[in-house]
């Protein structure tokens, strides 16, 4: 189902939502705009961000296509954003501006 005229909220824009509500998604994302990164780098950009939580966000945000994994040493991953995540840019933009402007 398409975003069409017979429901205010479709069913497209709920998993968009439900995928960015969840805790920490945007706060990685946001880490990720700034360039590749690794897993210890996300940790020490999010306060409070453990570590089971950020697997499972990376884990989630790489399954719809808003993350790559990259192996860049034996044990060591690299995380990039896609252009469906870069594509957020303007969003996670817009509601820095909303959050900056309520403080």
């Amino acid at each position: 189902m398409d975003c069409g005229d017979h429901h205010p909220v479709c069913r497209r824009y709920q998993s968009a939502a439900e995928l960015l509500g969840r805790r920490w998604s945007l706060a990685v994302i946001r880490v990720a705009l700034d360039g590749p990164a690794r897993f210890g780098q996300f940790r020490s950009s999010v306060d409070g961000l453990s570590a089971r939580l950020l697997a499972e966000r990376l884990r989630e945000l790489e399954e719809v296509g808003v993350f790559e994994k990259t192996q860049v040493g034996p044990r060591t991953f690299e995380y990039r954003l896609t252009p469906k995540g870069e594509a957020l840019a303007r969003v996670i933009s817009e509601l820095e501006t909303w959050a900056n402007s309520w403080d």
